[in-house]
């Protein structure tokens, strides 16, 4: 009897090692076998610009193959101060990082200092840019349905404009503004429904055309009564885009850029313009609830002070 105890508890044990043994076997396979999510691409350039929080540069960059031609972007650094040593002018080799909803620079070092000046330098708008509570003037663009529409026509309704062009590669720049933007209508529709409307401009006159637009458009909502993808010509980008501050470049078939994303009161005032990529949807969703509830406000106010008096 104990012989017979003794045999299946070894019988038992053995089981129990084989299960453990397969168990983490494919484990080991799954994770060695998963495709890598991180891109990584070694690039040359000189710096134009370091942003004063030390986490962004302005990069006059090499050609980066299998990724983007040469041309002057804006690149981030994760959690770290890395780039405060550096200025306009270092010539630097990095590493950049890219994923699909992001990109940032892993690894950097300076090669020196490049004596040359840069062939062209972004114009700022910052003086001509609209200030919070001044009116925004109204404008006129072609929807993805290649009607004209005008700023104007929203007017009443809390607007969120951000500018983007559809062949961007950064995944953290204008898919990144599309993608916030495809959460704000969603989570919008739901609290604000009927009293918004999202407007995304593409910058790209020459090749985002409202055909083109369209089928953007389509990546990314099926609800196109609140969210306006608009293109133009170049004089008419220009203008729109001077309003906001918007820098931009066409170079090498695609583009050099900042970011803007606007907020527009339903009397038409600005009340506020983001001027890079760290927004996030919620935080635009509560600064619309804080809109809706003073506009609200003032209404009933406005309704008070029109009452006869008894």
């Amino acid at each position: 009897m104990k012989t017979k105890w003794i045999i299946t508890a070894f019988c038992l044990f053995a089981f129990l090692v084989i299960t453990a043994g397969v168990v983490v076997s494919q484990h080991e396979f799954q994770a060695s076998s998963a495709p890598r999510a991180t891109q990584h691409f070694h690039v040359i350039g000189i710096v134009r610009s370091v942003e004063p929080n030390g986490q962004t540069m302005l990069v006059q960059h090499e050609d980066i193959p299998g990724f983007m031609p040469s041309m002057t972007m804006p690149f981030s650094l994760h959690g770290t101060n890395a780039l405060h040593g550096f200025a306009a002018g270092d010539r630097i080799r990095f590493e950049l990082a890219v994923t699909k909803d992001d990109s940032w620079i892993s690894q950097i070092e300076k090669l020196g200092t490049d004596s040359e000046p840069p062939a062209r330098v972004l114009r700022q708008f910052g003086e001509n840019s609209l200030e919070p509570g001044e009116m925004t003037p109204d404008f006129a663009l072609t929807d993805q349905n290649g009607k004209t529409f005008h700023l104007a026509d929203f007017r009443g309704k809390v607007v969120l404009v951000t500018f983007i062009y559809t062949r961007c590669s950064l995944p953290n720049y204008c898919p990144l503004m599309t993608k916030n933007f495809s959460v704000l209508q969603e989570n919008l529709t739901k609290e604000f429904a009927g009293r918004f409307h999202l407007v995304s401009i593409s910058f790209d006159s020459e090749h985002d055309t409202p055909e083109v637009m369209k089928s953007y458009a389509e990546l990314f909502t099926k609800d196109d009564s609140s969210w306006t993808f608009a293109s133009g010509n170049k004089e008419q980008i220009a203008t729109v885009a001077s309003q906001f501050g918007l820098v931009y470049l066409p170079e090498a078939g695609a583009y050099t850029h900042d970011l803007r994303t606007a907020q527009i009161a339903p009397d038409g005032r600005l009340v506020h313009i983001w001027r890079s990529n760290v927004w996030r949807p919620d935080e635009i969703q509560q600064r619309v609830a804080e809109v809706m509830h003073e506009a609200s406000f003032a209404s009933v106010r406005h309704t008070s002070s029109t009452l006869p008096n008894k």
